[in-house]
């Protein structure tokens, strides 16, 4: 007779993990909300650089550009890298040797802002060089935009 005691317990008990079961088999899945596919964030890089020229005064080599224009908030223009190749006008140049560039300068835009939205970058040249120069704007997460136009300049 004991064991017929502890027999009416076990069903009970059973059938209260069974309802238990059930119960967080019809919750949970609604708690989680409606899936869907996943969503890239957006990163659209910067805006390009445009007009950049390139002029010798006194013994600098002066670059000039237009800033790029902020079109959202989230592609905010941080600042910009300056990439320059240099090679001794001695040397002769390679017609399809690809340009080895390499970072002169990154300028934060709050220290290089300009009320006409020109930009301007000096750097002491050296005699008898042919420099080539580029600019990319970055963003706050550090993207970079595309490449500006590439400027020439032979120094004396």
């Amino acid at each position: 007779m004991p064991m017929m005691k502890r027999f009416p317990g076990r069903i009970f008990s059973r059938i209260l993990l069974g309802l238990v079961a059930v119960a967080l088999c019809l919750v949970l899945p609604v708690g989680c909300g409606k899936k869907g596919p996943p969503k890239l964030p957006d990163v659209t890089p910067p805006s390009s650089v445009t007009n950049l020229a390139a002029t010798l005064e006194g013994g600098d080599v002066v670059l000039r550009w237009t800033a790029a224009v902020v079109k959202k908030e989230d592609q905010a223009t941080e600042g910009y890298l300056i990439y320059r190749s240099a090679e001794p006008v001695s040397e002769e140049a390679c017609a399809g040797c690809p340009v080895l560039f390499q970072r002169a300068a990154k300028i934060p835009l709050a220290e290089a802002v300009a009320a006409s939205n020109e930009m301007v970058y000096r750097e002491v040249f050296l005699p008898a060089t042919r420099y080539r120069f580029k600019v990319l704007p970055y963003d706050t997460q550090g993207q970079l935009g595309p490449n500006s136009n590439i400027v020439r300049i032979v120094t004396d």
